[in-house]
């Protein structure tokens, strides 16, 4: 039998869907409030974040382009430990590395490369996010 849905409420007022992620490191785990961004490609978290956990991004030798603000930017690609986030773990996960503005109301974004393992259905007329194992 497959694990149960986990279902989490929505603020339809807020601009944007915050979820606090925990990433795994080397040398440790660090908490902070992402948006749940289904327009990003990838997981995306500050430097000083992946730096606490034990990364040098600059080191991997692993970079990818994305458009940010309208440019192209080419930034450093970390594999982290794990991604936690909505009570599930998401193991070796793929997060880049890139500081958003410093008036954002979040560090980072949850994009598709986590939310891909699972089937995920926002429904803002109940107010409700449904994570369901695929």
């Amino acid at each position: 039998m497959p694990p149960p849905s986990k279902v989490f409420p929505l603020d339809p007022t807020k601009p944007l869907i915050p979820v606090d992620v925990l990433l795994e490191g080397p040398q440790g785990q660090q908490l902070i409030r992402m948006a749940l961004d289904t327009g990003a490609t990838y997981t995306i978290a500050p430097r000083w974040v992946l730096q606490a956990i034990g990364y040098q991004p600059s080191a991997t030798g692993q970079s990818i382009e994305f458009i940010a603000a309208g440019s192209v930017e080419r930034k450093p690609l970390v594999t982290v430990h794990g991604v936690c986030a909505f009570g599930v773990r998401v193991a070796k996960s793929p997060v880049v590395c890139h500081d958003l503005p410093a008036q954002s109301p979040v560090r980072g974004l949850l994009g598709l490369n986590f939310l891909r393992h699972f089937n995920v259905h926002l429904n803002f007329l109940s107010r409700r996010l449904v994570l369901s194992p695929r």
